[in-house]
C-alpha cells in the first residue's frame, strides 16, 4: 500500500506538472483537468470500459463531464491520484451519486459507512429514502432501526410528518417499534393525520387497524381515543371499544413487552358508544342491561328487552347495530332447547329491537366476529361457519372448521382473517378463499 501511494503520488505531482497526461476532462464550469487514463481507468470502472469500449467518445483527448458539479468531479478525481477523500455532511450525498455514476463500489461503501454514523434524528427519514435510492442496504437498515427506536419522540424526528402512507405503515405495522405503550402510536398516527388533514383523513381507516388498541392505556382510550373525531367518524372504533371493554373485563392489560406482538382480542360483550351491553343470562333470559363508562354516577341500567330469551348468546357489533345470536334458548316450560337460530338486531340508538332471518343451522359452543361487511358465527361442536349479510339479511353455508369446539371457544379477527380456538388449539379462516 505505501508504494501505491507513492505511485499515486507521482502521478498527482505528473498531473499538477501537466507532465505525461493523455486526457482532459472538462468540467461543467468549464474548467479542466489533465489526467492519465491508466489512473482513470484502475480507479473507476466507468472509465475503464470508456477508453477499451472503441468508441468515438474514448478516443477523444477531451471528456466532457456533467454527471456532477465541478467540485465534486475535483474531489473525486483527486481521490483517484491520492487515495484521501474528505466527507463532509455538505459533499457526501453529491459523492456517494458520484461514486454510483463512475461505479466506484469501496468509494460508495466508504461513504455509506458515512451515512450510517451521522444517522440522527434530523436526518433519518431523508437517509432512509436516500439509501433506497442507492441501493444502500446497511443505511436503509440503521436509519429504520433508528426511527423505531426513537418513535417515542416522534415528534423530534424530522419530516415525520411528511412521510407516505405505505411509510408510515411499514414503522407502524413493525413489532420492533419502540413504544412504551400504543398511545403513543395513536399520538403519531394522528399527528400525521393531522399535518394534512385534507388528504389523509381518508387514509386514516387503513392505518388505524394497525394500532394495537389493547395495549393503549385505560385513560387514553376513555378520554382521547374513543372520543375523537378521526375514530369516531371511521369504523375502527369498533377496535378501540373492544380494546376499553377488554380492560374493564379483566382490570388488566397485558404485558406491555408483548404490546408490539399480540394481536387484538374479541369480546362477547359489545362496547358502543362508550356505553357497555350485556344480553340474556340466567334468570332474566330475555334481560338488557347498559353500563356507561364515562357517567359520573356509573351503574348497571336495563335497557328494552329482547324479543327472545336468549341464556348464552352471541353478541357482535355491526357498523351501529349490535346482532344478538342465539346459543340455549328457554321454552314454555322453563327448559332450554339445544340451541336458538333465532337472530335478532338491536339499535341502541332508539333502543328498538327487530328479528331477522335464522341462523341456516345450529352452533353450540362456538362464537361471532365481524368482518369488513359481514358476520360470521363459526366453531362449536357442529363445526359450522356461517356468514351473515345485515345489508341483504342473508344467511350463507361456508367450509366447516377443521377442528371441533365445544368449550370456551373464542374467535377474533386478525389482517383480514378469522382466528378460531380455544386452549388447545387454533386454525385461521380466510374469507376470500373460504379456506381454514
Amino acid at each position: 500500500d505505501s508504494h501505491l501511494k507513492a505511485f499515486m503520488a507521482s502521478l498527482h505531482k505528473f498531473q499538477e506538472n501537466e507532465v505525461m497526461t493523455d486526457v482532459t476532462l472538462i468540467l461543467p464550469d468549464q474548467s479542466v483537468i489533465p489526467c492519465h487514463k491508466i489512473v482513470l481507468m484502475a480507479a473507476s470502472p466507468f472509465f475503464d470500459t470508456m477508453f477499451q469500449s472503441g468508441l468515438k467518445e474514448g478516443a477523444e483527448q477531451n471528456i466532457k463531464l456533467d454527471f456532477a458539479d465541478s467540485d465534486i468531479i475535483k474531489i473525486l478525481v483527486e481521490f483517484f491520484y491520492t487515495g484521501d477523500i474528505e466527507l463532509t455532511e455538505g459533499n457526501i450525498k453529491a459523492l456517494v451519486a458520484g461514486s454510483e455514476f463512475l461505479c466506484c463500489k469501496h468509494l460508495k461503501a466508504h461513504c455509506e459507512e458515512y451515512l450510517v454514523d451521522t444517522v440522527d434524528l434530523s436526518n433519518c427519514i431523508d437517509y432512509y429514502r436516500y439509501g433506497q435510492v442507492f441501493n444502500l442496504k446497511l443505511l436503509i437498515k440503521t436509519a429504520f432501526d433508528f426511527i423505531l427506536f426513537k418513535f417515542r419522540e416522534f415528534r423530534e424526528i424530522s419530516d415525520f410528518d411528511k412521510l407516505t402512507e405505505d411509510e408510515l405503515v411499514e414503522v407502524v405495522s413493525c413489532d420492533r417499534l419502540n413504544a412504551e405503550n400504543e398511545d403513543v402510536v395513536f399520538e403519531a398516527v394522528v399527528h400525521w393525520v393531522n399535518a394534512d388533514p385534507d388528504a389523509r383523513k381518508e387514509v386514516f381507516p387503513r392505518i388505524a387497524p394497525l394500532i394495537r388498541f389493547p395495549f393503549c392505556t385505560q385513560t387514553a382510550l376513555a378520554d382521547k381515543i374513543c372520543c375523537g373525531s378521526l375514530m369516531l367518524k371511521s369504523e375502527c372504533i369498533q377496535l378501540a371499544h373492544e380494546a376499553l371493554w377488554s380492560q374493564f373485563h379483566f382490570n388488566c392489560r397485558p404485558p406491555i413487552h408483548n404490546g408490539r406482538c399480540i394481536p387484538r382480542l374479541s369480546f362477547d360483550l359489545p362496547l358502543f358508544r362508550l356505553t357497555i351491553f350485556a344480553f340474556g343470562g340466567n334468570p332474566e333470559f330475555k334481560s338488557v342491561k347498559s353500563f356507561d363508562v364515562k357517567g359520573t354516577n356509573p351503574e348497571w341500567k336495563t335497557e328494552k328487552e329482547m324479543l327472545h330469551a336468549l341464556r348464552q348468546p352471541y353478541v357482535v357489533q355491526h357498523a351501529s347495530k349490535i346482532y344478538v345470536f342465539g346459543e340455549s334458548q328457554l321454552s314454555g316450560y322453563g327448559v332450554f332447547f339445544t340451541v336458538s337460530l333465532v337472530c335478532q338486531e338491536f339499535d341502541p340508538g332508539s333502543n328498538e329491537w327487530r328479528v331477522r332471518s335464522e341462523m341456516p343451522g345450529s352452533c353450540t359452543g362456538g362464537a361471532a366476529v365481524a368482518l369488513n361487511d359481514m358476520i360470521y358465527v363459526v366453531g362449536g361442536t357442529e363445526r359450522v361457519c356461517f356468514s351473515y349479510d345485515p345489508a341483504n339479511d342473508e344467511w350463507k353455508v361456508l367450509s366447516k372448521p377443521t377442528e371441533v369446539y365445544n368449550n370456551r371457544t373464542t374467535a377474533t379477527v386478525w389482517k383480514g382473517k378469522i382466528l378460531l380456538g380455544n386452549e388447545k388449539h387454533v386454525e385461521e379462516y380466510d374469507p376470500v378463499e373460504d379456506r381454514w
